[in-house]
């Protein structure tokens, strides 16, 4: 469950007192996001206000990722991060201001011209590498029990750790649930002996900006960034992807389709147990106000991924 005090706990008061501050005003405004409020500060800069201080140190641990990318390996902008501050009850962060839109607003999801812009932006990002290695997986985990750590064995471990929450409601509405976590557990046995690279983990299409109908940047990572294996990100992304539409089921394996075409047997093979991975890990990871889990959005998306078979034939 994810739990932290969002951009709505933000005072008038204290953001307007932290505006003057920096010489900005209410009018400076760009975007209002779930975490943080964003203001441009000059044409190259943008000011992001945080209501939770206890997010310091995970904002550190992200401006520490971001100075580790080695930035030419992937043909669009990542974020910077110049500065962070505490100012009374906020946290002020001031990062590069990138150019675009997200791609949700810039184009038309429906489009397949868009569907194949997208796909070939997780693509590309799958080439991300670092500059100097990181101590461990998952980027807001500094456990140092957890460093050097296997892929597979965290993934194994997280599923360990999640099973024994999920299991009960799911046994109720995914029949194969516990044939697809045995399967997944003999899977995740295995080493794994691939590239290893910078998973964003919330690859979907807000999360890209577009400029020009061209990918101009990828933002937002934090909570679900990890390092190990790329593709666990490619199957994410063909997920989320139109995830609560109508016609889901089908944009999603044809995105899986596309993305499996240039595999070996074995790595489809990994795009979905990956799949399956993702969707028992977050099924319980977003309640809402007064509904039990199984009511919620993300839980029965968790719980379809799961019930519906992958189909490797395109379409």
């Amino acid at each position: 469950m994810i739990t932290r005090r969002d951009a709505s706990s933000i005072t008038a008061d204290a953001e307007n007192a932290l505006l003057e501050s920096r010489g900005l005003t209410p009018a400076d405004l760009i975007a209002a996001g779930t975490e943080a409020r964003v203001y441009a500060l000059g044409h190259d800069q943008v000011l992001k206000v945080y209501a939770d201080p206890d997010q310091l140190g995970a904002l550190e641990a992200i401006a520490d990722l971001y100075r580790r990318f080695a930035r030419n390996s992937v043909p669009f902008a990542l974020p910077e991060i110049q500065a962070i501050e505490q100012h009374g009850p906020l946290l002020a962060v001031t990062e590069t201001r990138l150019s675009g839109t997200p791609m949700g607003d810039a184009l038309d999801l429906t489009d397949p011209a868009t569907e194949h812009t997208y796909l070939a932006a997780v693509r590309d990002f799958g080439g991300l590498r670092l500059t100097t290695p990181l101590d461990r997986r998952m980027l807001l985990d500094p456990d140092p029990a957890h460093r050097g750590e296997p892929w597979n064995a965290f993934l194994l471990r997280l599923l360990a750790q999640k099973l024994p929450k999920v299991l009960p409601n799911l046994r109720r509405d995914v029949p194969a649930v516990d044939h697809i976590t045995d399967r997944l557990t003999a899977r995740l046995a295995r080493p794994y002996t691939g590239p290893e690279g910078v998973i964003h983990g919330d690859l979907y299409p807000d999360n890209i900006l577009v400029a020009s109908d061209k990918v101009s940047a990828v933002i937002d990572f934090g909570t679900f960034t990890l390092l190990g294996d790329p593709l666990y990100d490619l199957a994410g992304a063909c997920a989320y992807y139109r995830m609560y539409d109508e016609d889901r089921v089908d944009v999603r394996n044809r995105l899986l389709a596309a993305a499996a075409q240039d595999l070996p047997a074995d790595r489809r093979n990994d795009l979905t147990d990956y799949l399956h991975t993702i969707a028992l890990l977050s099924c319980d990871l977003y309640p809402e106000q007064d509904k039990d889990i199984r009511d919620t959005g993300h839980y029965q998306w968790a719980a379809d991924v799961l019930n519906t078979p992958t189909d490797w034939r395109g379409q």
